[in-house]
């Protein structure tokens, strides 16, 4: 069973950005809504029904819930369901930050990110089918850069359907710490070594689930992931250098 409970929400560029039309997020805006929060579940607790996605069969062909995140459900004046992401349950002026990247000039490029987990992608609003075909893959998105304003990320699905993504969904250029810091952190003397004060790019999506709030993770030319506190790194800028890539 669901709690029904009282949201602020946050203005429209970020309600655009989990891809509400328009004109409904320029209506709701900065404005308190009732929503619906659905707690978090944890595997095979619950019997489903057939249609239910994702699930779990059993050997006896009994079927049940799989993993289910904390999920909140907005529904508009006409009745239809929006989902809102995890992060807005704090208070706006907690999340409306400004963005770290420079907007002192305008421009439009394209360039390669790799996708969050799949729930990640369900909380903006992106339907199942798509987000089994490409959730975590590499994708290449459109950036539009204006000054003053939120950068605006668009990805495209098979179907050519543009989809909004949060503007923080980007790869990070960063500088790695000193080989003492990355040893600390139970990184391998090699890999320490090696890496120690290196340009890298990573991938980090703020508020997701396959990213934690406070590391980085960069990958060795093995393409083994290290854990690294964002703390300890110094954050160059957004994309990826040709070096080494996250």
């Amino acid at each position: 069973m669901g709690e029904d409970l009282r949201l602020a929400l946050p203005s429209a560029e970020f309600l655009e950005e989990v891809n509400f039309p328009a004109d409904l997020a320029q209506s709701l805006a900065k404005r308190t809504v009732r929503v619906e929060v659905l707690p978090e579940e944890a595997p095979a607790t619950r019997r489903v029904e057939p249609d239910d996605t994702p699930l779990l069969i059993d050997p006896d062909g009994n079927r049940w819930n799989d993993y289910r995140p904390l999920r909140i459900t907005f529904r508009d004046p006409q009745g239809r369901a929006w989902r809102l992401p995890r992060r807005w349950l704090i208070p706006p002026e907690a999340r409306e930050q400004p963005p770290a990247e420079s907007t002192h000039c305008e421009a439009s490029f394209a360039e390669v990110m790799n996708l969050p987990s799949d729930w990640d992608m369900w909380e903006i609003n992106i339907p199942w089918d798509e987000i089994w075909r490409t959730a975590g893959h590499p994708a290449e998105v459109l950036v539009q850069i204006t000054p003053e304003r939120l950068p605006k990320v668009w990805w495209r699905d098979s179907g050519r359907v543009a989809w909004r993504l949060p503007h923080d969904w980007r790869r990070r250029r960063i500088m790695l710490p000193s080989f003492e810091v990355l040893v600390s952190q139970g990184i391998i003397s090699e890999v320490a070594e090696k890496f120690a004060g290196k340009r890298v790019s990573v991938n980090y999506h703020p508020g997701s689930f396959c990213c934690l709030p406070d590391q980085y993770r960069f990958r060795d030319e093995d393409g083994i992931k290290w854990p690294v506190k964002i703390a300890d790194c110094v954050l160059l800028g957004y994309g990826s250098e040709p070096e080494y890539r996250g």
